[in-house]
């Protein structure tokens, strides 16, 4: 006599490993989605702290255009030629009066903005610095510099020296994020270039 099969009752060995392999791979999925959401997050916030630092600094030099590079005899107060490695490893630079609470000529008005602002810069990004150079009537190039950790892997390097033009090829983009030479940017350092005209 055969015997008519038993219908089969709990899971076997095998079926539990593939469900759990499963449940690995989605865990390990939704962590690394969770880490890209937080650098993108960064970076994104970052952009945003740039268009406020160079809204800023295009407000001061309005503000003081008698100043302003280009439309002054002498050295502007609002240029900045310091490099990365300079402005890395020194104090911002401070004014010599409080132009907050006492009347001070234009110069000085310069000077007490320009330490106000990379202040402000050293603050908002890290290790940030900033170069700006060119004259007011054709337009004032801002760099921002800044320490990012993400470019020290993979052989990224952000600080070769810029050339004067777009090289064949790049994009728009890549020509905005490249330091330029003058900053001195070794590896680990991140530039974001801009122009304003006050």
């Amino acid at each position: 006599m055969i015997r008519p099969q038993l219908p089969q009752r709990g899971a076997t060995l095998i079926e539990v490993l593939v469900s759990l392999l499963i449940v690995a791979l989605a865990m390990v999925s939704m962590a690394a989605l969770q880490s890209a959401t937080v650098k993108y997050q960064r970076g994104s916030s970052q952009r945003a702290q740039l268009s406020v630092l160079l809204a800023d600094y295009a407000e001061r030099v309005r503000a003081n255009l008698d100043q302003a590079p280009g439309l002054v005899s002498g050295t502007s107060p609002y240029l900045v030629s310091d490099n990365w490695a300079t402005q890395s490893r020194t104090d911002v630079p401070t004014a010599s009066r409080d132009c907050g609470s006492v009347t001070c000529s234009a110069v000085e008005l310069a000077q007490y903005d320009m330490a106000q602002w990379r202040a402000t810069v050293r603050r908002s990004l890290p290790l940030g610095s900033v170069l700006v150079s060119g004259d007011a009537p054709r337009g004032l190039t801002v760099t921002f510099m800044w320490a990012d950790k993400e470019l020290l892997g993979g052989g990224v390097r952000l600080g070769a020296p810029a050339a004067s033009a777009a090289a064949a090829g790049e994009t728009v983009l890549a020509s905005t994020s490249r330091c330029p030479s003058a900053a001195a940017a070794p590896d680990g350092v991140r530039c974001a270039n801009f122009t304003v005209i006050p």
